[in-house]
């Protein structure tokens, strides 16, 4: 006899300490900082983008297909691991206390991304609708219980034919109640929708009385819920469970011919190769490069896109401090007959390479869609602040465990 609530609430707790321990890292006060400033600069931004918005925005189109889109996607987290395949199987009639729980849990998760979602669209919903926030909160709370419910009732199905026709209409239907709500349509139009959703749950009422859990796709969901988080975590430091990947990237082969075969740049060949090929290093800073361009273009004044590009520069050095820690596992490392501080010689320079190389790409940017001198500003500015990160702030934070 299984005891399905003590279960639920052993793995709760250990779902829990494995949250804090690494969200230490990544809600660090440096990170929070930068955060801070960030969402202070969009939020700016934003909220003057509204502003200058003319009457005739499709508010209702556009609200309709980014809630939709968070409607839609309603994972129910149950913390099953592998082996549950074995030992809960046969023992699944007796998880419904376990079940509840998850879904209970993984409610009130959703019910706060909605109100994260409500605040991020609240300055254009204020200008385009007259519907309180709250009834709008409380009207996607009911759709997303609802999609809960069917998005669980799919995993009773090993058929991924089921799963994609289920998502999609649940798609539609989702995107035409928000639209339907953000346009005060009449409520014979959201009455033929209720009638939909109420036969589509009985559908897969009716469809899985008979059936079992299919474990594979729910373990197969479970691990993809923790996979993206550990991904998240690997940014800000080391994670055990998150295997190590090299990505084969040919078109940046070349850039390793201009490093000089001496004794003195294995280090620096090493720290390199693995920016470009292992991890997801270069793909950060590929993103962190794209997403800060987005900003210059989108802020007016030139000091404030001065300033923009040096926050980025700063969350770029960063989120690169955990490099070093790529290969403290590998032995061979550290019989290598060469001096340790040649390691800490090639970290630093690699960031400072990578950070004067995106500084250029800023001002350059800055150059052609704007005024020149403010890319030369940009260029000046950002190598002084590039030296002084890595060579003085980033060289007292070098740590190699």
């Amino acid at each position: 006899m299984i005891d399905s609530r003590l279960l639920w609430n052993q793995r709760f707790v250990r779902y829990i300490r494995e949250m804090r321990r690494y969200l230490r890292y990544i809600l660090n006060p440096h990170l929070l900082y930068v955060l801070l400033i960030a969402v202070g600069a969009g939020a700016f931004v934003y909220q003057r983008w509204v502003k200058a918005l003319p009457p005739y925005f499709p508010y209702a189109i556009v609200g309709a297909v980014i809630l939709s889109l968070l409607l839609t996607y309603s994972p129910v987290r149950t913390f099953f691991q592998e082996p549950d395949l074995v030992f809960l199987l046969p023992a699944e009639k007796q998880l419904r206390p376990y079940i509840q729980r998850s879904f209970l849990f993984s409610m009130a998760v959703h019910a706060y991304i909605l109100i994260v979602a409500l605040l991020v669209i609240a300055p254009l919903h204020l200008k385009f609708s007259t519907l309180p926030l709250w009834q709008l909160w409380a009207m996607l709370l009911l759709v997303k219980t609802w999609n809960m419910f069917i998005s669980w009732k799919e995993h009773y199905f090993a058929e991924s034919g089921i799963h994609y026709l289920g998502t999609m209409a649940r798609l539609l239907i989702n995107g035409a109640w928000v639209y339907f709500v953000l346009t005060a349509a009449s409520l014979l139009f959201l009455l033929s929708l209720i009638i939909m959703m109420v036969v589509l749950s009985l559908y897969f009422v009716r469809a899985t009385k008979r059936k079992g859990m299919a474990w594979e796709r729910v373990i197969q969901q479970e691990d993809r819920a923790k996979l993206a988080f550990y991904r998240l975590a690997n940014a800000f430091t080391d994670v055990p469970h998150l295997k190590k990947r090299a990505k084969r990237r040919r078109w940046l082969d070349g850039l390793l011919a201009f490093i000089s075969p001496k004794q003195e740049n294995t280090f620096y060949y090493l720290y390199v190769r693995t920016f470009l090929r292992a991890g997801d290093y270069f793909g950060l800073y590929a993103r962190l490069t794209v997403i800060a361009c987005f900003f210059l273009y989108i802020i007016p004044a030139s000091y404030g896109q001065v300033i923009t590009a040096l926050f980025f520069l700063y969350a770029t050095g960063f989120q690169l401090l955990v490099l070093p820690l790529h290969h403290r596992s590998n032995i061979f490392m550290k019989i290598y007959p060469l001096p340790d501080g040649l390691k800490k010689k090639a970290v630093l320079h690699l960031f400072f390479i990578l950070l004067l190389v995106q500084n250029t790409f800023f001002a350059s940017f800055l150059a052609v869609i704007g005024d020149w001198k403010v890319g030369l500003l940009l260029l000046a500015a950002g190598s002084l602040f590039s030296y002084l990160l890595v060579f003085m702030y980033l060289n007292r934070r070098w740590r190699e465990r």
